[in-house]
């Protein structure tokens, strides 16, 4: 086995101390798709333990670390209409052209962990952004 680095340890702290830029930039490089942890681990010169603690830590505490992009499914269904005669058309007339009724707008996301979330009419779009924040 050959070493590529070599790292000398001075004074009387033995631990390496990561800066959390470090640490995430390490983490992404680990766990990107494709990437053995092991062989980043070695790359990095961590043990792979640190590195799914720090990823760990980084998720429970909101740390942004990059997770693979993946699509999701959206289902786009039309409300059935109905249709209201005109006013003051006669009984017995041609029968007088529909006129879609309106229906207030509806929003609805089943989320990955099961939460559901239906927002009905007008809806401020920074409130909608923050509850689906909270709720992924």
């Amino acid at each position: 086995m050959a070493y590529q680095r070599v790292e000398v340890l001075t004074g009387t702290e033995r631990r390496r101390n990561y800066t959390l830029a470090e640490k995430v930039r390490m983490v992404e490089e680990a766990f990107r798709p494709g990437v053995v942890v092991t062989e980043a681990a070695r790359r990095l010169g961590v043990h792979e333990s640190l590195l799914y603690r720090w990823r760990g830590l980084m998720k429970a505490s909101g740390t942004a670390v990059a997770e693979p992009s993946s699509f999701v499914a959206v289902t786009i269904t039309p409300e059935p209409t109905v249709t209201e005669p005109l006013v003051g058309e006669p009984p017995g007339a041609l029968p007088p052209p529909a006129r879609p009724a309106i229906s207030p707008a509806v929003l609805e996301v089943i989320l990955p962990s099961g939460a559901r979330l239906r927002l009905e009419g007008p809806v401020d779009p920074a409130l909608a952004a923050a509850v689906v924040g909270a709720l992924a």
